[in-house]
């Protein structure tokens, strides 16, 4: 059980936030899918304690170590950055995910979820929310939510839908560049599913049960 954690979300928001010395200084820090760190730590921190895999995540990670051209394979040196560290992935990506350590000589903690923990979010999320979510939930949403039962302070940082920020400057999906496997998705469906949980956070952050930050962390 940890006293602070981050959850640190992927959105271009974090971009220039300095708020990577405030993401370090938590007892935990979970990361989403494999984001790259070196370079961006200023904004997004250093540290990482359990990274959490989406459901296309590993198919994607082994399409990259394929790869003829070595220097498009973004993922060995991610995946460097945290080897060592908690790897929690669902069940049918196990075996990609042990070929891959085995593979890049990485060590790591692999942590698999029943391919239940998906289904029991929503009706979870939706007491909490007192109205009804639907669809898949994200990656993000079940995170968080797995977040709140080890930790009693959660901070998250980095989860914002939309592509505009309140003045008005454009937002990058994703804080840092994708990968070269297709296809890349940036579809609008998934921002609209996205704004339902930003939603969701924003309620629970208000109920003072976790702390959601957006924007920079230090004053400039």
């Amino acid at each position: 059980h940890y006293n602070t954690c981050a959850v640190v979300g992927n959105s271009g928001v974090l971009l220039g936030s300095r708020c990577g010395a405030e993401i370090d200084s938590k007892d935990y820090v979970i990361r989403i899918d494999i984001p790259v760190v070196r370079g961006y730590e200023k904004d997004v921190g250093r540290r990482t304690s359990m990274t959490v895999l989406n459901l296309s995540t590993p198919k994607r990670l082994q399409s990259s170590a394929r790869l003829k051209n070595r220097t498009q394979d973004v993922y060995e040196s991610r995946l460097r950055n945290i080897g060592g560290t908690a790897l929690v992935m669902d069940k049918k990506s196990r075996r990609r995910m042990m070929s891959l350590a085995k593979k890049y000589h990485l060590p790591f903690s692999l942590y698999t979820v029943k391919g239940s923990l998906r289904r029991g979010i929503n009706p979870l999320a939706s007491k909490l929310a007192k109205r009804k979510m639907v669809g898949n939930p994200t990656t993000g949403l079940v995170t968080v939510l797995m977040m709140t039962t080890f930790c009693d302070h959660p901070y998250l940082y980095g989860f914002f839908p939309f592509q505009k920020d309140a003045k008005n400057r454009p937002i990058p999906y994703h804080y840092y560049p994708g990968d070269y496997i297709k296809p890349i998705k940036q579809n609008d469906g998934g921002h609209h599913h996205m704004k339902r949980e930003y939603d969701f956070f924003r309620k629970l952050h208000k109920q003072g049960v976790l702390k959601m930050h957006v924007g920079s962390c230090e004053e400039k």
